[in-house]
């Protein structure tokens, strides 16, 4: 003979303001589904902070300087500078954003397709390029 038990489960009928009941639950949300509100983790950056760069194209003001207009000329294509920090930017999908110095000490927020490596990029073994 074998000892089974079963137990009744009774759940009581509680409702929340604002919080679909099961049966009016429409959608879920699952962590890094493109989904409004879901998770997308951070891309890994192609390029790593010290190496130099070039600018691809015009870096134009996106109204992130405030000392000039918003559509100015802020950098002009094949300047050459270096990454001093890589960074997210959780606005644009967690998509790596490269603070690239300038001559003349001017940092631009670029995105990877705004610059281009000078000589390459650097490798994972130290003292190897």
């Amino acid at each position: 003979m074998t000892d089974q038990k079963t137990a009744d489960i009774v759940v009581p009928d509680v409702s929340v303001p604002g919080v679909p009941a099961p049966d009016e639950a429409s959608e879920i949300v699952v962590a890094g589904s493109a989904a409004p509100g879901g998770f997308i983790p951070p891309r890994e950056p192609k390029y790593e902070w010290g190496i130099a760069v070039r600018s691809v194209t015009d870096l134009l003001n996106d109204g992130s300087h405030p000392e000039s207009p918003e559509g100015s000329l802020l950098i002009l294509k094949d300047a050459i500078g270096e990454i001093v920090r890589v960074g997210y930017a959780p606005e644009a999908n967690n998509l790596p954003v490269y603070l690239v110095e300038f001559p003349g000490g001017k940092l631009v927020g670029c995105l990877e397709e705004e610059i281009a490596p000078v000589l390459g990029v650097r490798s994972a073994a130290p003292g190897r390029m």
